[in-house]
């Protein structure tokens, strides 16, 4: 059995899975237009609803089964993720509201998983192909292929007179054309963040013959007349925004690198945006604005009493409550359900109570969809229990015309907090490492970088403003190529990798570690101890002086986080457990008691000083301070000098880092003995000043968490540390 297993996996390896997904990928027309044919009742079966799960849920299983890096890179977001689906589930399970049913807010969720496999399939993909180029230069192509089938089928279906109206299904008055595909406004938004690498690439094509580059230049138009087609303001104005970005960006690269193909691809993308503005007036575009704009005119506030409130879902709802409260025998169980549907019920009246007022002040026009739907929901989500806050409210748990069409925003409120953090934190992770590697590189970012950057940054821009993005799956299969090829374009500006940092980390236990100080202390022996976490490596990336003395080899290096021991598990290091500054300082002051030790004490402000002094006595009075000096003396190294004359055996330095480690670097050989350690701000903690996070916070590794939520203002600084350490641990 396992000889058959070992030979479907040789024959079913990763360039077989490379070729399947590719055609998958060109088939994405063919399988939106039988879906358009479906739906037009054309063809009895929805063949593409079947059939793209089933692909994509079958190599994920596949890849998931039989590779054990990506099973153990994605187990916990889908472990989470199924958790999150079932308790989801569980909390909106007794509260049918609306057209609200279990098995489709399941099935809407599916479609969101459907984004979280492509994620694996395509990196395992990226990872596994022996010539990662090769396979980025394919996955290229078919991407640029696909859309230009997508567009030349709707171009066909236009002048055939078959073609769908965008609008049909809203407002038929509407024009604009989505040729033959059920949604013009996710074609044409999956076009939109696709758009500023499509224009790069056609026209960026070099071959030995000119007229195919000739084309390749000309077919620029054609996703341009596409999104002109298409009739919506977010189509418009993007291929607006994008065509005046390559204009500028493509001038200025061609003054810096004097590169005449800028110079062409800036000229041309000019032209077509000077037709594009002088068609405005003839454009489907003109029409639906005006539209929306003589509706928006009409004054409709005298008809807002009672316009939400009288809702038949609210009704509906009502009845069912005064129903179960008639009835005197309730279950204990039956109470408890009443009293969620009650409060469900509250929440949706308040809201609804709200739109009104809105309507009739003039805040909120009633056909102004999309801000009517955000006043709803979001004070919908304010009332809500903190398990509603936490898992959603449901996206079908409310009139079809106030379910929130923005996508990011219905993340929030419908599948909550959880929700927002499993489904799009590694999205908004890569946009900001991608935003910051290019300020950092700014003039030297090349090209392909910069507009895969722009087409992930219009994703942002469509899913908060309009809607209909990731959470359908012919949107979401572009964004995770996109957010794929954008990460391999950033692999050119990646730092020097950590490894060094980690080898010098101590890794036995925290017992060993104190045993090995007690017998340097008592054998009068110098050591430097430096504790480090993310912000220490981050910081020793950037100061040579902190590089130098954390990289000595006399230098005692030990994990304070749980972010250098993840770090360290992520680059295949021995390091298991973590031995914090706080404890290292106590540790101390406890063998300074034993063997009574002279201690000194440097940093910090003077009332902490003065307390830790009277700890010390208090608690280790065996111990002799033989100095104590604030942290806020103008000349330090003198303190170093007057700490040579007195001869610790024990120096604590609560200055910060990097400042701590520097100094005690720079004056360690005036010592022939001596612990010295630099312990941030654990003096506060020691001498009582400040308290240490709670148990739970230091059991669950959450310290960190602790600190930031009592004071907020550390947000930067766990950005510029932390946040940049996840970044390169993770290859975010």
């Amino acid at each position: 059995m396992k000889n058959i297993i070992k030979k479907f996996q040789e024959k079913f390896n990763v360039e077989i899975i490379t070729k399947i997904v590719l055609i998958y990928i060109l088939l994405q027309p063919v399988f939106d237009i039988l879906s358009f044919l479906y739906v037009r009742n054309y063809i009895p079966i929805g063949i593409s609803t079947v059939l793209k799960p089933l692909f994509v849920f079958g190599i994920g299983i596949y890849i998931f089964l039989t590779n054990k890096k990506q099973r153990k890179k994605y187990m916990a977001i889908y472990v989470i993720y199924g958790i999150l689906m079932i308790v989801h589930s569980l909390i909106l399970k007794d509260i049918f509201v609306a057209n609200s049913v279990i098995l489709h807010e399941i099935r809407f969720m599916i479609n969101i998983a459907y984004m979280l496999v492509l994620f694996m399939i395509l990196e395992y993909m990226y990872q596994n192909n022996t010539n990662k180029q090769e396979f980025i230069k394919k996955l290229k192509k078919t991407v640029v292929i696909t859309f230009l089938i997508y567009c030349i089928t709707i171009i066909i279906a236009i002048l055939t007179g078959t073609s769908g109206k965008t609008y049909e299904y809203a407002d038929a008055s509407k024009a604009g054309f989505k040729g033959w595909l059920d949604s013009g406004q996710i074609f044409g938004h999956a076009l939109s963040i696709t758009l500023p690498f499509l224009i790069y690439y056609l026209l960026n094509i070099k071959t030995k013959h000119k007229v195919i580059n000739i084309l390749s230049k000309i077919s620029i138009v054609i996703p341009i007349i596409i999104l002109l087609l298409i009739g919506t303001k977010v189509t418009y104005f993007i291929a607006l925004i994008v065509l005046a970005s390559h204009f500028v960006i493509d001038l200025i690269y061609f003054i810096k690198d004097k590169e005449k193909n800028n110079l062409i691809s800036s000229l041309i993308c000019l032209v077509v945006l000077i037709a594009s503005l002088l068609s405005y007036n003839y454009l489907p575009v003109k029409k639906n604005i005006d539209i929306n704009n003589n509706v928006l005119s009409v004054d409709m506030s005298a008809s807002a009493n009672g316009s939400e409130t009288n809702r038949e879902d609210l009704l509906k709802l009502q009845q069912e409550i005064n129903l179960s409260e008639q009835n005197s025998n309730k279950s204990q169980w039956e109470q408890a359900r009443l009293k969620r549907v009650k409060n469900y019920y509250n929440w949706d009246l308040e809201s609804s109570k709200l739109l009104e007022q809105q309507y009739a002040t003039g805040k909120v026009h009633p056909a102004d969809t999309r801000t009517r739907q955000l006043v709803y929901n979001f004070n919908k989500y304010k009332l809500s229990s903190i398990q509603y806050k936490l898992f959603g409210l449901g996206y079908l748990n409310q009139p079809t015309s106030l379910s929130i069409e923005r996508d990011i925003l219905m993340i929030i409120f419908n599948f909550g907090i959880i929700g927002f953090l499993v489904i799009l934190l590694k999205p908004i992770l890569i946009w900001i490492k991608s935003a910051f590697i290019i300020l950092k590189n700014h003039f030297h970012t090349e090209l392909d970088t910069l507009y895969l950057f722009e087409g992930f940054s219009i994703f942002f821009c469509i899913s908060v403003y309009a809607g209909y993005t990731f959470i359908y799956t012919n949107f979401s299969i572009f964004l995770v190529i996109i957010i794929l090829l954008l990460r391999d374009s950033l692999n050119k500006y990646s730092d020097k990798n950590l490894d060094k940092y980690f080898k010098k980390i101590y890794t036995k236990n925290k017992d060993s570690f104190y045993e090995e100080i007690e017998q340097d202390l008592t054998n009068n022996k110098k050591n430097f101890i430096i504790t480090a976490n993310p912000e220490t490596i981050m910081q020793a990336e950037k100061n040579e002086e902190l590089e130098k003395a954390y990289l000595d080899k006399e230098t005692t290096v030990v994990a304070d986080g749980i972010g250098i021991v993840k770090g360290a598990k992520k680059l295949k290091y021995n390091i298991n457990e973590t031995i914090p500054g706080v404890e290292i300082a106590v540790k101390l002051l406890e063998l300074g008691d034993k063997y009574k030790k002279k201690v000194f004490l440097f940093g910090a402000k003077k009332e902490v000083i003065e307390a830790m002094k009277n700890i010390i006595k208090e608690k280790y009075s065996n111990c002799e301070i033989v100095g104590a000096v604030d942290g806020y003396v103008e000349d330090k190294d003198l303190v170093f000098e007057e700490m040579q004359k007195v001869g610790p055996d024990i120096v604590l330095v609560a200055l910060g880092i990097p400042k701590q480690e520097t100094l005690i670097y720079k004056n360690l050989n005036k010592f022939e003995k001596g612990i010295f350690v630099g312990i941030g701000g654990s003096f506060d903690v020691i001498s009582g000043m400040k308290k240490r996070a709670p148990k739970i916070f230091i059991k669950l590794k959450l310290e960190w968490l602790y600190r930031i939520l009592k004071e907020p203002k550390r947000l930067k600084r766990f950005y510029q540390s932390h946040i940049k350490y996840l970044f390169k641990i993770y290859e975010i």
